[in-house]
């Protein structure tokens, strides 16, 4: 797992986890991440391997452990992010982006549910992810780096902690999500989020990488700052 951070020292602090296959070169994650550094905060970056056999080893206490020390600190994700972020205490705010709290449609089948009951740890199904999937802003560069295949064992782990995320803090969690989402399950946020806790946009899986991203951003930014009390009421 890396761990990068930005902005001044003693600032607020916003830990943000990425999505799989998110990287911090990544010219749109620059973007966000420059937005929020850019309202005053110090920015606690992870990015996730692709491949993992467990999800508490691998994900939620590498992450917790490093962020344990920080005081009032706000969470923004995005995708496997907001899995995995679900799972860490102590949060003032959280923001999730197209949060990965259930399967896409096109992942729920009989040979995804067969192949994970394998414990292989070698990416061998494919994960058909493209520029249109993600947003089109998407560049090639992140197109390249967006894995082509998962891991059974990584599906599997994703599906254990789906199957045990703890109750949803709706006085303290702000949800946005595009409901054509092509890569995680738009049902499974819209049950485990109550309307006045979501925000819906218009285009991919990645909010930082859709066209809509300049008229969402503020809301963002106030969700972070206040909770899920600042969103724009529909």
């Amino acid at each position: 797992m890396r761990y990068e951070q930005f902005g001044a020292d003693g600032d607020p602090s916003v830990v943000t986890i990425l999505g799989w296959g998110n990287r911090f070169r990544h010219e749109n994650v620059q973007w966000l991440v420059g937005r929020v550094v850019d309202a005053g905060y110090r920015v606690h970056g992870f990015e996730l391997p692709d491949v993992i056999r467990d999800f508490d080893a691998e994900y939620r206490d590498p992450v917790a452990e490093r962020v344990a020390d920080l005081d009032d600190y706000r969470l923004l994700t995005h995708s496997t992010g907001g899995l995995v972020g679900e799972f860490l205490d102590g949060v003032e705010a959280k923001v999730h982006l197209s949060p990965w709290w259930g399967f896409h449609d096109a992942l729920d089948n009989p040979v995804v549910s067969l192949a994970m009951r394998l414990p292989i740890a070698t990416p061998i199904l494919p994960a058909g992810i493209d520029r249109e999937g993600l947003g089109a802003l998407a560049t090639d560069g992140q197109l390249a780096d967006v894995p082509g295949r998962a891991a059974p064992t990584f599906l599997r782990e994703a599906k254990r902690a789906q199957e045990r995320l703890p109750a949803f803090d709706a006085e303290r969690t702000s949800v946005f999500y595009t409901p054509a989402d092509r890569v995680v399950g738009v049902d499974a946020i819209e049950r485990r989020a109550p309307p006045e806790n979501r925000v819906q946009y218009e285009g991919g899986h990645e909010l930082f990488a859709s066209p809509a991203r300049d008229d969402h951003v503020d809301a963002v930014l106030a969700a972070l700052a206040d909770g899920p009390s600042a969103l724009p009421k529909s």
